[in-house]
C-alpha cells in the first residue's frame, strides 16, 4: 500500500507543478496584455491633453483677431483704471519704476529676459511633473488651467486693456523698447494680443503652479515656489506690462478656478493625506504537496504563511 502511494503521490506533486507552470505563463501573459493596454491608454492620455492645452492657444490667438485692433477701448480702460488704482490708493507702478528700477540696466534686462521666456517654459515643466508624479491630480490641475485661461480670455474680450508700458503720459517706461530685449521685436507680437492686460495670465499661471506644487508635493522645500509668482508679478509691475489690478484679477481667478476643481475632484488643498484606515489582509488558499500531510496552504499577504488541516 506505501509503494503504491508513493508513485500516486509524484504523479500528484508533477501535476501540482504543470498546473503551476501553466498558471504562470499565464499570469506573464495577461500581465503583458495589461502593460499594452496601460501604454495605449497612457499615450492616448497625453494626446488629448496635449490636444486641450494646444486649443488654449488657438483660443488665445482667436481673442487677439477679436480686440487686438480696438485701441480706443484699450486706452479709455487703461485711463480708468488708473483713475480706480489711485482712488483705492494702490502704489503708482511708475513711480516704483523710477524709483527703484530704472537705474540699474542689467536687472532691467534680466527682467524683461525672465518676462519673455520664463512663463511658458516653467508652465509646462510643471504640467510635465504632475503629470509624472501625481498622475491621478493631472485632470484637476489641466482644468484649472483651462478654467483660469478660459476666465482670462473672456476678459479680454469684454475689457480690452492697453498695458502700462503704452501709456507714457502718465509716466511708464517701457523697459523692453529701451533696454531690451523687446519681445515684440522678435515676432511675438504675432501671437499675443497687446490689448490684453487684464488680467494677467503670467501671473495667474504662476500662482496656478505655485499653488499646486504646495498642494501636491510632500517636500519640505515646496513653500519656496511660492517665490515664483512674487517675482512675475514684481517682474510684470516694474517692466511695465501689467497693472497692480491685472495681478490682484489674476490671484483671485485662479483661486476660485482651483477652489471649484477642487470641489468637483475631491482633492484636499494644503493637506497631507490622512494615514490609511484598518483594513482586514486577505488570505488565498492554494494547494501544496500532498506528502506533506496538509491539505491547504494560507499565503498571507503580509509574508507570513502559515499552514492549516481543514
Amino acid at each position: 500500500m506505501q509503494r503504491s502511494a508513493q508513485p500516486q503521490a509524484a504523479a500528484m506533486t508533477e501535476t501540482s507543478v504543470a498546473q503551476t507552470s501553466v498558471a504562470q505563463t499565464s499570469v506573464a501573459q495577461t500581465s503583458v496584455a495589461q502593460t499594452s493596454v496601460g501604454l495605449w491608454r497612457s499615450a492616448m492620455d497625453l494626446a488629448l491633453n496635449a490636444f486641450l492645452l494646444l486649443g488654449l492657444y488657438f483660443a488665445y490667438a482667436l481673442v487677439r483677431r477679436v480686440t487686438a485692433d480696438d485701441w480706443a477701448t484699450a486706452h479709455l480702460n487703461a485711463d480708468r483704471l488708473l483713475d480706480f488704482q489711485r482712488a483705492i490708493g494702490l502704489p503708482s507702478e511708475a513711480d516704483l519704476q523710477r524709483s527703484f528700477f530704472l537705474d540699474k540696466p542689467l536687472l532691467v534686462r534680466a527682467a524683461n529676459m525672465f518676462y519673455m521666456w520664463a512663463h511658458f517654459p516653467v508652465t509646462a515643466a510643471f504640467m510635465v511633473w504632475v503629470w509624472l508624479r501625481h498622475r491621478s491630480r493631472f485632470a484637476a490641475v489641466r482644468n484649472t488651467l483651462i478654467m483660469l485661461t478660459a476666465g482670462g480670455l473672456i476678459l479680454h474680450l469684454v475689457f480690452p486693456l492697453a498695458p502700462p508700458r503704452m501709456k507714457p503720459s502718465f509716466g511708464f517706461v517701457d523697459t523692453g523698447v529701451i533696454f531690451g530685449p523687446n519681445p515684440y521685436d522678435l515676432g511675438a507680437a504675432e501671437a499675443a494680443n497687446q490689448l490684453a492686460a487684464m488680467p494677467s495670465l503670467h501671473v495667474g499661471w504662476a500662482v496656478l503652479v505655485a499653488l499646486s506644487v504646495v498642494a501636491l508635493s510632500r517636500n519640505r522645500f515646496r513653500y519656496l515656489v511660492v517665490l515664483h509668482p512674487l517675482l512675475t508679478t514684481t517682474v510684470v509691475v516694474l517692466t511695465a506690462n501689467h497693472y497692480w489690478t491685472d495681478a490682484i484679477i489674476a490671484f483671485v481667478l485662479v483661486t476660485a478656478s482651483w477652489l471649484y476643481t477642487a470641489k468637483v475632484s475631491a482633492i484636499s488643498t494644503f493637506a497631507t493625506p490622512p494615514p490609511p484606515g484598518p483594513y482586514s489582509v486577505p488570505r488565498i488558499y492554494a494547494p501544496i504537496d500532498p506528502a506533506s500531510g496538509a491539505d491547504e496552504e494560507i499565503v498571507d499577504l503580509r509574508d507570513e504563511p502559515v499552514t492549516s488541516n481543514r
